[in-house]
């Protein structure tokens, strides 16, 4: 029945587009009417697709009037009946027009619920199989949504996470930590925007120590809390590796500090100082996580007497592509060479640069050992 009432809706359209056409109408002004593309009319008035009820409303008012006598037109034409002759409706006609109408409303109900049914299930297997969990929580803060790979993450399977709340999950897993989580959290829930957290550390209902990265996104309904989603990624491994190689830094002689620079003519963000640096700026008991590069460079500042000069440096240094270097005077007496280099990936990216501050006569007695180990 429901192709049968399409058919009767394309017969229609075909038969009243050939009078709109002959008064100079188009497909490419009926779709400029209803904002959508002239392939899109064309698609419909073949039949090789169907539009929506409202859709249907909407052309049959663009090529002729009333919905209800457009269909009944293109019934006329399927019972091979003249479309041209004028009768007025009578109580049999009245009934067949609200059939026909109440048919169609049934119809396009049973078709927009089931692309809706189509469309969840076609999103929720996408989520279902993202390698990163997903919770998503009600405006109590009850956890009634949580992806396949959160077992993964926390060795948890979905179901026992479903209708926990996420404020008082001890009660359910004792040996879980995730106090910087839980503030995280709070905090987010507070703000009603979205946050990216990173390197948070928890510890799973399993034992299992990780770091994670994610984002908490609130949900708003009507101006007021309704909910979170929060995608969980385990950056363990990165943070194991990040790490590693800053305990591998802190083993370097000299001096290094690596800055993420977003922009030119700007510092940047994250950065890191190795422990022969921080020795070197009198930082050895300054809490570096806390500090901006301008408190950093500042601190530096301290320690040199050609501060000016040292300065102006790194405005050009910060501004310029290639690898750059300044004589610095330190105020312990020694002289010490300030090497930046802009960091690139392999295809020229800049990601930030790297600083070395070596010392003088330690670069000239390493070059002299290495002549004298050549001449041997």
């Amino acid at each position: 029945m429901e192709n049968d009432v399409h058919e009767i809706f394309r017969l229609a359209a075909k038969y009243f587009y050939r009078k709109y056409k002959k008064n100079i109408g188009s497909q490419a002004q009926i779709a400029k009417k209803l904002g959508i593309t002239p392939s899109y009319v064309s698609a419909i008035m073949s039949g090789s697709k169907t539009a929506s009820l409202e859709l249907q409303n909407q052309i049959a008012a663009v090529l002729y009037g009333p919905y209800e006598e457009f269909l009944m037109i293109g019934r006329r034409i399927k019972n091979n009946l003249d479309p041209e002759l004028k009768e007025k409706f009578d109580t049999d006609d009245g009934v067949e027009k609200l059939i026909a109408r109440l048919t169609h409303y049934v119809m396009d109900h049973q078709r927009i619920e089931r692309e809706l049914v189509e469309t969840k299930n076609f999103y929720e297997d996408i989520v279902q199989n993202l390698q990163s969990g997903v919770l998503v929580m009600d405006k109590d803060d009850r956890i009634y949504f949580a992806n396949r790979f959160i077992n993964v993450i926390m060795g948890v399977t979905p179901e026992k996470l479903l209708g926990v709340n996420v404020l008082i999950v001890h009660d359910q897993f004792p040996t879980m930590e995730y106090g910087e989580f839980l503030k995280t959290y709070v905090k987010t829930k507070k703000s009603m925007k979205p946050f990216f957290y990173e390197n948070i550390r928890v510890v799973t209902p399993v034992g299992q120590e990780a770091y994670l990265d994610g984002w908490l996104i609130p949900h708003i309904k009507n101006g007021a809390y309704n909910g979170m989603t929060c995608t969980i990624r385990d950056a363990t491994r990165s943070h194991d590796l990040s790490k590693l190689l800053k305990l591998s830094l802190d083993h370097i002689p000299y001096a290094i500090s690596i800055t993420k620079q977003f922009e030119a003519k700007n510092y940047g963000g994250t950065y890191f100082t190795n422990k022969k640096m921080r020795q070197l700026f009198d930082q050895e008991n300054t809490e570096q996580a806390g500090m901006t590069i301008e408190e950093f460079l500042a601190k530096c500042e301290q320690s040199i007497v050609n501060k000016d000069e040292w300065r102006l440096f790194l405005l050009d240094c910060y501004t310029a592509d290639q690898r750059d270097s300044l004589e610095i005077q330190h105020v312990n007496g020694r002289q010490y060479r300030w090497i930046c280099e802009n960091l690139l990936d392999r295809d020229g990216k800049s990601w930030g640069r790297i600083t070395e501050v070596r010392e003088m006569n330690e670069s000239r007695s390493n070059k002299s050992r290495e002549k004298t180990a050549a001449s041997r």
